[in-house]
């Protein structure tokens, strides 16, 4: 059967495929403490990469998946609005949806799923297995909840159920693993990024666009992997709340042959992006014209606190899904940068732990505030607008140490839990801001 979430054998003949080895999806293991994290960050996206799917044979829809997964998003500040059967999103102080594209779709380029829990687990607990029953029984919660009832679906995607089958219901079947339900047939890496108001705004119109042609009827959806595939919806989704540059569709095949976006290059990407500039630097950050732009319009730089990796295995025991899963990079096997990044990522604490997330920023901002040069010193080494961008990067700073307290006071004492088997993980010594300084001009140069 075809499914959207698997990449095409042309892609492996333009780029290698490397690790496909199955990866181990309960290292880092998810998130601790999800609410402590929610209180610091009312509006976060999550980025998540989702390994391929493999149905066991000879029960429901015959569903399989290339190596190259399936990316989907989850959004924590955007909700659905409960007065359209059709997916359109508007922010709200609490809440969340999880956002999954299919090329099974005619009228739709994404559904939402305006439950975590069940976009990720269906209506399992932590820790339970998958049984036909639950399979079934959420199937059953799907349709009650009518996830897919203003969308329609092409002729192929349903047309082998079995007879006396309706179409509706087939919608579900065929669905389950990818669009909710995730766990139940996928492992996933996902990376958490915070949001100011403004920016899941942004995020939020450019989804809604991003549907509004297809529901009024003016377009056909229509996909495929190297033009317009699962990644580009989400990348374009964060690049319009500014946090990187668009990544076009529709461009010209053999130029999309050479570079298009893949799931879990783009975890990599998205803590490559936040890791580019190091938050001491004031020369890199003003030099970068999106990340000044951030600052300046958003009150924001891409490397905050609250950025976390974390990872989830598919659900085992499992009567209904294989669990030996692969989710590969597309990379150059000697060369390639995704690899090396992803490990270092892994073994940083700060990234995949809260407590150690915000003592490396504490310890960080506290060098910051102790550099600190006088804007009199940066005049005449820096353009005239510089003095804005001083003031915004020093106001910034101010807000994020009060940010890291307060988090650091919600969270439970080291000695109380597991955070205490998490090693402390400092900012190295030499700071980049002292190596930018060293190599500035004097002042009138």
């Amino acid at each position: 059967m075809r499914l959207f979430a698997y990449f095409l054998p042309v892609a492996a003949t333009v780029i290698c495929l490397v690790g496909c080895t199955p990866p181990d999806f309960n290292h880092p293991g998810p998130l601790a403490n999800d609410a402590a994290y929610d209180g610091l960050f009312p509006q976060w996206a999550e980025l998540c990469a989702v390994s391929q799917i493999s149905k066991k044979p000879g029960y429901g829809a015959d569903i399989a998946g290339g190596p190259g997964g399936h990316a989907v998003m989850f959004l924590h500040g955007a909700c659905l609005d409960p007065h359209s059967t059709y997916p359109v999103l508007h922010a709200c102080a609490d809440g969340g949806t999880g956002i999954s594209m299919n090329a099974h779709f005619v009228n739709a380029n994404w559904v939402g799923i305006g439950d975590r829990a069940f976009f990720f687990d269906g209506i399992l607990r932590p820790g339970e297995g998958l049984g036909r029953a639950d399979y079934q029984a959420t199937k059953a919660e799907a349709q009650k909840r009518g996830l897919y009832s203003a969308i329609n679906f092409r002729d192929w995607a349903v047309a082998d159920r079995p007879a006396g089958t309706s179409r509706e219901s087939w919608k579900y079947e065929v669905s389950i693993g990818t669009d909710y339900a995730v766990s139940f047939g996928r492992a996933r890496y996902c990376a958490r990024l915070p949001l100011t108001e403004k920016q899941m705004s942004r995020a939020i119109s450019f989804l809604n666009s991003r549907n509004a042609p297809y529901h009024q009827g003016e377009k056909t959806f229509d996909t495929n992997v190297l033009q317009d595939n699962c990644n580009h919806l989400t990348h374009n989704a964060l690049a319009a709340a500014g946090f990187w540059h668009n990544w076009p569709v529709d461009r010209f095949i053999l130029t999309s042959a050479f570079s298009f976006p893949v799931p879990k290059n783009e975890v990599v990407n998205l803590l490559d992006r936040a890791a580019r500039h190091a938050p001491d630097d004031l020369h890199a950050l003003y030099h970068d014209p999106l990340t000044r732009r951030s600052l300046m319009d958003d009150g924001w730089l891409p490397g905050e606190p609250g950025i976390i990796l974390d990872s989830h295995p598919v659900r085992t025991p499992n009567d209904v899904y294989n669990t030996r899963l692969a989710l590969i990079f597309y990379d150059d096997p000697v060369l390639g940068h995704y690899h090396r990044a992803f490990q270092r990522y892994l073994d940083a604490p700060r990234y995949h732990d809260l407590r150690a997330n915000l003592l490396w920023y504490r310890a960080l901002y506290a060098r910051i505030s102790a550099e600190r040069k006088p804007l009199a010193w940066w005049l005449g080494r820096e353009p005239s607008d510089f003095s804005a961008f001083y003031n915004a990067y020093y106001d910034w700073l101010t807000r994020e140490q009060a940010l890291v307290e307060r988090g650091l006071n919600q969270l439970p004492a080291p000695g109380a839990s597991a955070w205490s088997v998490i090693p402390v993980e400092t900012p190295p010594a030499a700071t980049a801001q002292s190596s930018a300084l060293r190599s500035l001009p004097p002042a009138g140069k």
